[in-house]
């Protein structure tokens, strides 16, 4: 073979493979867009039928593998339209695995194939229509770069447990979870979207392709240094251990730099001497799910730091109220943790003991509030604990995330997991699925009660902030993170008792008991266990009732040991399920906190068929 014919056939085939790599960034965004819109919309209003026998389809679904399998029609009344694919698990909440492409069809029109661009052109056309305000040419463009961003994860991708540098041996299970999520959110509209940095330099510090950097560095002015801490290490101590040096140091994120140095307030701080820039120094740091979350291996510490980039919903900054009442939180669980630990034994908390970040507001007289502000969250660093390493070695953890998603070749992990369990076990897959979910209902939900009903403090315990560990293959303990999100009711916590917060900080933690009720049984209930249910019952409809009848029993047992709860009860007796709006939050260009929640019918009016 010459070396022309070579290099032509490695080039038809880069051609092909990249070709193969978009279909699937596409097809994941196609199955993100439709399930919100299905969640949100389409169920609430009537428009979708998840088993729909009508003749009117398209011939390639008549015939070959999609034959067997369940239509989904949506009809969109306001466009004169209809929108059918095929899907080969669809659960009770409606959450769907599709397996075609989509096809529409207008009055008047035949059926036509479309890709996530058209999909996604259509959709904001007709929601514009039903929701009377402008077509959202911002999420349109955060659609578009999720699909791009997903791609370039896929071709870096080696599998779904093979970051391309070889993480350190403590906590490498972890981190390798932590950096296997190719697809995101299943249910965002625009799971791996990345703005306000330039593309490479996002892959070079993305989680997805097992990236590992040191940080950027300045020399400072110890005066400027703010450090709160709640615990014996401080944040300089830690610093110093990340790269030792005579001078006072001081890191951030490498994506932040630019931020950093295009503020006026920089320059007038390198001329007064206060501030230095360095470059890229120091030991390693590992890039969590989070993104912006780093862990540091030679403190054993995940460093969460400010990035003005905004991923999925948000600009991820850290505003010093937010790290604040973070220190305040962590000294109140540190003191519940002895009493926690008799109703939730197999659950704990990473607590976030320090924070840290540089304030200019004292280097000149006509420094304004605004710049100050904006440069200090520029530099604000929080410090999460990371977990010891006895129980590391222990429990082996791994992110829920990670678990419940698929790998890179489209298959689910957990149902691999089971799958080999039962056969290790000589166990049928629905035997062993039910001990492994039951096994993990024991070890999330009651500290997620009991912290909520009977200490006022709800969490965010969705996949992300949720770290699963093992015992003979089993979950076996929890341990939940993250407490930017968390709040407290203030019936259990009033005002007089949290004299070490600003007003500021204060008025971020509360929560009303809905409130508060909303954000744990959407996080707990529907994106984490939910998700559970989904990949291990396999499109098995006994089996998912099984699961649900599952999570019935282990709710009703917590109410005999720990007290009726009106919410559980509630649920128990059919109450449909708070589910936080993801798409429609993007689509009207509101800010997270301001998310709103529809309400999913339970799954427990099914249970009679079990």
């Amino acid at each position: 073979m010459s070396v022309q014919h070579k290099a032509d056939t490695s080039q038809t085939l880069d051609k092909y493979c990249a070709q193969a790599h978009r279909h699937m960034a596409q097809d994941n965004a196609i199955a993100c867009l439709l399930n919100c819109y299905i969640r949100e919309y389409a169920l609430p209003h009537n428009q979708v039928c998840l088993d729909d026998n009508n003749p009117d389809c398209p011939m390639a679904f008549t015939r070959g593998g999609l034959a067997g399998h369940s239509k989904i029609r949506l009809i969109f009344p306001e466009s004169d339209a209809v929108l059918i694919l095929v899907a080969d698990r669809i659960s009770l909440l409606g959450r769907c695995h599709f397996i075609s492409q989509p096809y529409l069809k207008k009055m008047g029109s035949s059926w036509q194939p479309l890709d996530s661009h058209f999909l996604a052109k259509f959709m904001l056309k007709h929601l514009a229509i039903v929701t009377n305000t402008e077509f959202n040419h911002e999420l349109m463009e955060q659609i578009s770069n999720s699909v791009d961003v997903t791609q370039a994860f896929i071709q870096r991708a080696h599998g779904p447990y093979k970051p391309q540098t070889q993480a350190m041996d403590a906590c490498s299970g972890l981190i390798a979870s932590e950096q296997s999520l190719l697809w995101g959110h299943a249910m965002h509209p625009a799971p791996k979207s990345r703005h306000g940095v330039a593309f490479d330099d996002m892959l070079a510090c993305s989680p997805e392709i097992g990236a590992n950097f040191p940080l950027y560095w300045f020399k400072v002015d110890k005066s400027l240094v703010k450090q709160l801490y709640c615990s014996e290490s401080m944040p300089l101590d830690m610093i110093d251990k990340l790269h030792p040096a005579e001078e006072c140091l001081y890191p951030c994120h490498p994506w932040e730099v630019k931020t950093i140095m295009a503020q006026p307030l920089v320059q007038k701080a390198i001329e007064q001497g206060l501030l230095l820039p360095l470059d890229s120094l120091g030991h390693k740091v590992y890039p969590t799910s989070s993104v912006r979350t780093l862990y540091a291996p030679e403190i054993n510490r995940f460093m969460k730091f400010s990035i003005h980039v905004r991923l999925t919903n948000c600009v991820r900054k850290n505003a010093w109220y937010e790290l604040e009442s973070a220190i305040v939180l962590s000294r109140l669980l540190i003191d519940l943790q002895q009493e926690a630990y008799f109703h939730c034994p197999k659950f704990t908390l990473m607590a976030e003991p320090a924070a840290s970040t540089l304030d200019f507001s004292s280097i000149g007289e006509k420094i304004s509030e605004t710049q100050s502000r904006t440069l200090s969250e520029s530099f604000g660093i929080l410090y999460r604990d990371g977990i010891n390493n006895e129980l590391e070695q222990k429990y082996r953890p791994q992110m829920a995330g990670a678990l419940f998603a698929w790998d890179v070749d489209g298959q689910s992990i957990c149902q691999g997991l089971v799958e080999r369990l039962a056969k290790q076990r000589d166990l049928s897959y629905g035997q062993m699925a039910n001990q492994w979910f039951s096994a993990y209902l024991d070890a999330l939900l009651p500290g997620v009660f009991y912290y909520f009903f009977k200490q006022g403090i709800a969490f965010e315990p969705h996949l992300q902030n949720t770290l699963v560990g093992f015992s003979d293959g089993l979950p076996a303990f929890v341990w939940l993170r993250d407490l930017e999100g968390t709040k407290l009711l203030p019936n259990f916590w009033p005002r007089e008792s949290l004299t070490d917060l600003s007003d500021s900080a204060i008025s971020s933690v509360y929560y009303s008991r809905e409130q508060g009720w909303n954000r744990i049984a959407y996080c707990t209930l529907i994106n984490n266990v939910s998700e559970a249910i989904f990949h291990l019952a396999s499109g098995e409809k006994k089996l998912e009732l099984n699961l649900w009848h599952s999570l019935k029993q282990a709710i009703a047992q917590w109410q005999l040991v720990e007290g009726e709860q009106a919410e559980l009860q509630g649920l128990l007796e059919g109450d449909d399920i708070p589910s936080k709006n993801n798409l429609t939050t993007r689509l009207l260009k509101q800010a997270d906190k301001l998310s709103g929640y529809n309400r999913l019918a339970s799954p427990f009016s099914h249970l009679d068929q079990v």
